[in-house]
């Protein structure tokens, strides 16, 4: 009998066991916060900043993976070409990042595309 009452002095009393019982959840909680809902709110912000930047003329890719050409700008919508003379229209929220060309360092005497090479000669 003697044992019986040493346990029950030995157990926690009051706010410290609630304190306890919740302090696991308390720190699962903000675990969760630091390394997906933080994150997930910066990557929204930025998706929307860039989402409502967008000006005609600047190339995008879609979340699907298209590329196209900005060419008409509305509320909750924009008019994409993806061809010449092909245009869809699409939600912003569809357009998943603004594509920047890389910078070409070819001087423009070597491209391909420069003077008469694609003239026959004759």
């Amino acid at each position: 009998m003697q044992g019986l009452i040493y346990l029950a002095d030995g157990a926690p009393q009051g706010e410290q066991s609630i304190f306890g019982m919740l302090l696991p959840f308390v720190l699962i909680l903000l675990v969760f916060w630091l390394l997906f809902w933080r994150p997930n709110q910066k990557r929204r912000q930025q998706e929307t900043q860039m989402q409502s930047s967008l000006v005609p003329g600047v190339e995008v890719m879609t979340k699907a993976g298209i590329f196209a050409t900005v060419v008409e700008i509305h509320d909750q919508d924009v008019l994409l070409e993806i061809a010449p003379g092909t245009r869809i229209r699409m939600l912003k929220a569809g357009v998943g990042e603004v594509i920047t060309p890389a910078a070409d360092d070819t001087p423009v005497e070597d491209r391909p595309d420069f003077g008469d090479d694609d003239k026959p000669k004759g």
